[in-house]
């Protein structure tokens, strides 16, 4: 890791990533997530606003309950929520025609954020909404709303799997 990661950490210097097209999703180890060689980096990001894993509410409150008045409730379905991306809007850029591209053709990849001190969170995803921002004062931005399918990868999980190939002498 480039810095300490028991450490609290500014946004300065995070970066957003696309899997290369042709890259076997099936095949990638935790070393490839925190390398870059089988990602595309998307230039001069604005913001970034991760998916936010939120569990449902399952009612588990039946009418004869000891304590009936009480609302008992168990762990439900887990969702990784959407992730917005918002970037310096370059319509000649190759990555961002892509884009475009994966919003016609309904493409459903990986994502990856790499913060400062080397860990990332990755997901699979597709794009379900771009926009873009145009003011009269700031540059125009090219938004972008990504809806997570599934389990995300976070930095913890990453950091865990890389601890645990170290203790197994891979």
């Amino acid at each position: 890791m480039a810095e300490e990661t028991t450490k609290s950490i500014k946004g300065a210097g995070t970066s957003f990533w696309r899997l290369k097209a042709g890259t076997d999703e099936a095949t990638l180890t935790y070393a490839d997530y925190l390398a870059d060689t089988k990602w595309d980096r998307l230039a001069n990001v604005k913001e970034i606003t991760p998916g936010e894993i939120t569990v449902e509410d399952e009612d588990d409150t039946y009418l004869d309950d000891a304590e009936a008045a009480w609302t008992k409730t168990t762990p439900g379905q887990k969702s990784a929520g959407d992730t917005t991306v918002v970037l310096a809007w370059k319509p000649g850029e190759a990555l961002q025609q892509g884009l475009i591209t994966d919003v016609d053709n309904d493409t459903v990849t990986i994502y990856r954020t790499k913060f400062p001190n080397g860990t990332v969170d990755a997901f699979r995803g597709y794009i379900n909404s771009l926009g873009k921002a145009v003011t009269v004062k700031d540059k125009i931005t090219r938004t972008v709303k990504f809806k997570q399918v599934g389990k995300p990868i976070t930095a913890e999980q990453l950091l865990i799997d890389e601890a645990e190939a170290a203790a197994a002498g891979e």
